[in-house]
């Protein structure tokens, strides 16, 4: 099955002026995660809109295989992102129908 999950910084992190070594800590380990599950053919899409720190419209997106919700919940909350809270994200059966 596929899945999708969204996500959003956190609030705190709207804010360019709150983004420390830590937090671009986290976000390094964030695209690791990414990378690493696509290496393993888990995710197969990752992107994000073109928008600045702090516009309402930033958003990611991971289209992934799991193979049910839970499994899927699992690997959006192992995301260190979410994990670490510096984005929230919320997870969505998806039918991919073009790639």
């Amino acid at each position: 099955m596929h899945f999708i999950y969204v996500l959003k910084l956190s609030e705190q992190y709207n804010e360019a002026t709150n983004w420390d070594e830590e937090t671009n800590r986290i976000m390094g380990l964030h695209w690791d995660y990414l990378v690493d599950l696509h290496k393993k053919g888990t995710v197969q899409v990752v992107g994000r809109t073109n928008y600045e720190t702090g516009h309402p419209d930033l958003t990611g997106i991971c289209i992934f295989k799991a193979e049910d919700e839970a499994a899927a919940t699992q690997i959006m909350n192992q995301d260190p992102c979410v994990k670490y809270g510096v984005m929230t994200a919320r997870v969505h059966p998806f039918n991919l129908a073009l790639i």
